[in-house]
Formats: structure tokens, sequence, C-alpha cells
């Protein structure tokens, strides 16, 4: 129930439908919305420290958190008077959900790929293999089974690359952020040596991804791939729903205009836009996988050949996905129609030009930008003028603003005025 979760309660309970917003956490930015009624679960995600880590099997731990989810999700669907329909939200959901369907089918209506095709498409080594597949436009990438192969990979691309993890969510690891950093999606290499730095760094630990073992003291599971040249406008994001039937229902598309950290993060600043050959490149990839369901694919336009490159795939609602919803095409309401077998009216085209910000975000970001020589104040100010969609503030639903304006607040004055948490100023 952070940001994605917000937009996808408010996209629902605007259209008047009943939402249970689930999460391990009371105080999660969503949860006090007047959209939603909120439900503390036990979290999917095993979180330890690296002392646990070493006292506890990995594989084991994160089984016994997948199991106490499911059977939640199964004791809430049984209480419930009629089937709900289910929006995963995270990747570790979605590879749960769609593993065990079967259970959860007999309480819940929901709509996703096959559980191979969502194994293959969460992976970037299987997103790259998709996109061999199937001629979809993608960077130059190798996929290193030892170090051998990543020395290998040296010398046969071109430099600048990015170190991703094959999974996304093994980063996320405490044992791994320890050594890179909170909130590193992917680490970029400028040069060789470089590259095996970074990548022996990461040999010095080891860590999990729901079931399947990732061996980080010996042979960690990374892609290496080039980068695509051009400024952070040039990535743009295309958000679907495919219906029961293989049809698309929804489709909406926007441009992020600035990322936070720039030129590697995600969206704090986005615009919605239309352009027929994102839509085709998108369309044709989900033909050819036979995707079902909610997702989102990244691309960047490379500007040395004007072709969209393939980045990276959810297979879930995602950030500011609820932004189609201002733009005339809401995801969230046509997914809860389908999965329940009411008519859909498809929405494949949206009002473009409309911007979705968070402001706490974009403001970091600004900074950051501006440091780079990017951005000036002044243009920063103008880029926020026309419509808009908040990511947080909604003048219809205002305690989810209101419960987390003052720590914020706190948290850009207190620096400047000295000031720490519990102590006063001299």
């Amino acid at each position: 129930m952070s940001y994605l979760g917000l937009g996808l309660v408010r996209a629902l309970g605007r259209e008047g439908v009943r939402v249970f917003a689930l999460d391990p956490h009371r105080d999660a930015l969503g949860m006090n919305s007047r959209y939603c009624t909120p439900v503390v679960t036990p979290d999917i995600v095993a979180r330890r420290s690296a002392a646990e880590c070493c006292r506890v099997g990995d594989a084991d731990h994160a089984k016994e958190s997948e199991a106490r989810y499911l059977e939640f999700l199964l004791d809430f669907g049984r209480r419930l008077p009629q089937k709900a329909v289910l929006y995963p939200t995270g990747d570790p959901t979605v590879v749960l959900l769609s593993r065990e369907r079967a259970a959860l089918s007999q309480y819940y209506h929901f709509v996703m790929p096959d559980h191979a095709t969502a194994l293959k498409l969460l992976t970037k080594d299987g997103l790259d293999a998709a996109a061999r597949e199937h001629g979809i436009p993608a960077p130059r990438t190798v996929i290193p089974a030892d170090r051998a192969g990543v020395e290998a990979a040296a010398r046969e691309l071109q430099f600048p690359v990015l170190l991703k993890p094959a999974e996304s969510h093994a980063w996320k690891a405490p044992e791994v952020v320890r050594l890179i950093g909170v909130g590193t999606k992917v680490i970029p290499c400028a040069s060789q040596g470089e590259l095996l730095a970074r990548y022996d760094t990461l040999c010095e630990c080891r860590t999990e991804i729901g079931n399947r073992k990732s061996e980080i003291g010996n042979q960690p599971r990374v892609i290496i791939q080039e980068m695509i040249p051009g400024e952070d406008e040039r990535l743009v994001y295309c958000c679907f729903y495919v219906g029961r039937g293989g049809e698309p229902l929804g489709v909406f598309a926007g441009r992020k205009r600035r990322v936070l950290p720039p030129g590697l993060g995600s969206a704090s600043f986005a615009e919605s836009m239309a352009d027929p050959a994102l839509t085709d490149v998108t369309l044709r990839l989900l033909r050819a996988v036979g995707y079902r369901g909610l997702g989102g694919v990244e691309f960047k336009l490379d500007p040395r050949d004007n072709t969209y490159k393939l980045i990276e795939f959810n297979a879930r609602f995602g950030l500011w996905d609820a932004l189609g919803a201002r733009c005339g095409v809401n995801l969230a309401h046509i997914a809860w129609r389908d999965a329940q077998g009411s008519p859909v009216e498809p929405r494949l085209r949206c009002r473009t030009g409309v911007k979705w910000v968070s402001m706490q975000r974009d403001l970091s970001a600004f900074r950051l930008y501006r440091r780079q020589g990017k951005l000036s104040t002044w243009q920063w100010l103008r880029s926020l003028a026309g419509e808009k969609m908040w990511a947080v503030l909604a003048w219809d639903d205002l305690a989810p603003f209101l419960s987390t304006a003052p720590s914020y607040l706190w948290g850009l004055l207190a620096p400047r005025l000295g000031l720490r948490r519990g102590r006063k100023a001299k």
C-alpha cells in the first residue's frame, strides 16, 4: 500500500468498488485511504538480518513466509460473502498467486498469465530470452554463468554497461543491501575493471528470492546489458489489461520525464503520451507470449536507430498506472469487470499531456538533476504546470497526505535547522 497500492484503491473506490487493502504494515501510506478497508497481513517476503541468514535456511524461511501468507488469503477468502478480485502489487505475490491459482480460485477472481510465463517475464534472463525468441528489440545482453563469463562479456560488450539481478527482488535482501546500498536496482559500470570489481562485491554474500536459490557466494545470478544512450525522457512505459479471451481491453502509455535516481531509477514525474509504434511493439510481445491480465512494459527509445528497446516487464499494476484512470483508461476497473465476467468496453486511447507527480520523490530528483546541470529551478517549476495527478495528495482523499506530511516536512527542515529527533537545537 505504497504509491502503487494507493493509486489502485482510488481507481477502484471512485468507481464504487469496495476495496480491502492488504499490507503487513498498518501505517503503510495508503492504509488510511477513505477508499479502502485496511487489513493487516503476514509478510510474504522474508525479512531477516545477515546474521539470521546464517542461522536459518534461506529456502525454508521463504517457504514458511509464503505458506503463512497463502493460508491467510485462503482464510480471508472463506470469510468473504462473495468472491473478490485479487490484485498483486509485488513480484513475490505474482509468483505465489500464479502458482497457487487452483486453491485461490475457489475464493477469488483473478486474470493472470500462467505460472511459467510469469516466471519467464519477471526474470531479466527470461525476459531477454523472450525478446530474442519473438524478435522484440532489446539492448545487447549477456547472462554469465560465472566470473569467467563476466570476463568474456567485458571483452564483448560496449561500455558503459549495466549489471542487473536476474531476479529483481534478489538485491533487496539485507545482506546485499549492506554491500551495494539501499534502493539499488542496477549498477552502472563504465569500464571492464569496474564491472569485475562490482561482480566480485556481489560474490561476498548469498541471497534467496522466492523459492529459487541464488548462490551469491560463487555464481550470482546476474545479467550484463549494454546501456542505451540518451536522456531519461526517452524512457517510456506502456501499461495494459489483456482480457480472459486474449484481447487487449485497456492500453495506456506514459513518458518518464524524471526518475530517481537520475538515469537508473523509477519515475518521480511522468506524463501521458501516445505513440502507435510503442503500442504495436507492446501488443506484439503480449500476443507472442500469450499474456493475460494487468501489466506494463518499459522501453527506451534508442537515439541511434530511433527504435524502442525492451527494458523491463511488470506482470502487475505499476507505480503510476493509476494515471490511466485520470486519462480515460481505468485499467484497475477494467480488470475488475472482466475478472467477474462483466462486459467491458475496450479503452485503447488515452488523453495525453496529463502529468503524474510524486512531489516527495521529485524534489529529490530535481536536486540531483540540478546538481548535474540538467535542470534549473525555473525549468522544474515550469514543468509542473498543467493538468496533473499527485501521487499522494487528493482533495477527495486527504488522509494519506496528512498522515505523511509532518514526517516529510521534518525530514526537509531538521537538517537545515541542525535538529535531530528527540533533541532541541542549542
